[in-house]
């Protein structure tokens, strides 16, 4: 049975969208965007695409939604803030990017990455490192690319960033997050291929079990380069200081004519077992078609995690859990990578996933997300959504969502400045 929409009380929140609509459409330019979203959900159930992938935000009855960007210059400006029916505020990804040049920028604000550009988030499962699952991070990082001389159809790119996490039951003092990675990058007339390593890593802060973790600038360097900490009374050998993962990235695109076809491969470690492909091949596996379908992307996807414990000590993982940092690879209680894995408990698991969004007639367009477990029972999870394009700048959308056994509907209402 459809459950039907609780009544909201819209005053407050629209009073909120009419004056911030009124202070930005005195200063718009061109380069500038101003984008407001008024939101009914249903909540009366455990809806599995409402509460994922959606930046960390829990869903209330009504959420109200605003984000602004302004490019200017060598910099731009991204703000994005969300308030719910509960008073809940949140800032999502909100920053400041500046470019020195074409190949060189700085970002400090609240982000989500700068690598595998190539993942359609609106559609996809979610990255195996960071998703959309979790509020963004705070950061500071900088990204770069070298072309090379003898061959212009070849580049790399490097990126640095810092992080924090947040102070919670298990921390007393946050711990620092630690990013870098490394791609190359062919790109020919008909082609791109794409080869990266992406490493992640927690560390320092203060565990309220365990007290306070290196976090001198000698213990980052061994953090930079995944050495060993102390060993401990107990142990057979010391561990990487830290909580470490990361993936080999893998990407292939093919252009014929106007069509698309994207290949990836996202092959996930958390140590040098998973490094070396001792958990097989673990990781997401995806594939994109774009205008197969006249502006149509259908998404494929499959995940794989249940070869993380399958030759214990060497191949001994639990993806995303740790011992010292008991969140985990998590942020405010949300997991940071693809939500099909857990930050606090192990769920091997194989899943299959469909993303398809295009348009259906004129100013009508539709989204389908569905997903399942494959090697357990379950059920198909999907959410379901109908945009129509009522003028250039107002947009109604109609969404409905599955839990085990409820079907919830909601609305939202967006308009661009």
């Amino acid at each position: 049975m459809l459950n039907q929409l609780k009544k909201i009380n819209f005053q407050k929140y629209l009073s909120t969208a009419l004056v911030l609509s009124s202070l930005f459409n005195v200063t718009l330019a061109q380069e500038q965007q101003f984008l407001v979203s008024i939101n009914a959900n249903p909540i009366d159930s455990d809806y599995w695409w409402l509460n994922k992938n959606n930046f960390g935000i829990k869903k209330n009855n009504f959420d109200f939604e605003a984000s602004w960007n302004l490019k200017k210059n060598k910099t731009v400006y991204r703000m994005d803030i969300s308030l719910n029916s509960g008073d809940r505020f949140y800032i999502n990804e909100s920053f400041i990017k500046y470019n020195f040049s074409n190949q060189t920028f700085l970002r400090i604000g609240k982000y989500y990455r700068d690598f595998s550009k190539y993942l359609n988030d609106e559609i996809s499962s979610g990255s195996m490192l960071i998703s959309h699952n979790a509020e963004s991070m705070p950061k500071i990082g900088i990204i770069t690319s070298r072309d090379i001389k003898k061959s212009s159809d070849i580049d790399f790119q490097f990126g640095i960033a810092h992080g924090i996490f947040e102070k919670n039951e298990f921390y007393d003092s946050a711990p620092f997050l630690h990013e870098k990675f490394i791609y190359m990058n062919v790109k020919k007339p008909n082609y791109e291929l794409s080869v990266g390593f992406v490493h992640e890593a927690i560390w320092g802060g203060s565990t309220f079990l365990l007290g306070n973790q290196p976090d001198q600038i000698k213990d980052f360097l061994k953090v930079f380069i995944s050495a060993d900490g102390p060993l401990k009374e107990g142990e057979s050998h010391a561990n990487a200081l830290g909580n470490h993962l990361g993936i080999w990235d893998f990407y292939y695109q093919k252009n014929i004519d106007d069509y698309i076809i994207k290949l990836y491969y996202q092959h996930f470690f958390e140590d040098t077992s998973g490094l070396r492909f001792a958990n097989k091949w673990d990781g997401l596996w995806g594939i994109e078609l774009i205008n197969y379908i006249p502006n149509t992307n259908i998404l494929f996807e499959y995940i794989d995690t249940t070869n993380q414990y399958i030759n214990p000590p060497y191949v001994a993982d639990a993806y995303y859990n740790h011992t010292i940092y008991n969140s985990g690879w998590s942020y405010k209680d949300y997991t940071i990578g693809n939500p099909f894995l857990s930050h606090n408990g192990i769920n091997p698991s194989k899943v299959v996933h469909l993303g398809i969004n295009g348009p259906v007639y004129h100013n009508y367009f539709y989204g389908i997300k569905a997903s399942r477990r494959i090697n357990t029972s379950d059920f198909i999870k999907y959410q379901l959504d109908i945009k129509k394009e009522i003028s250039l700048n107002h947009i109604l959308n109609f969404f409905v969502f599955n839990s085990n056994k409820e079907i919830g509907i909601g609305l939202s209402f967006s308009k661009i400045f």
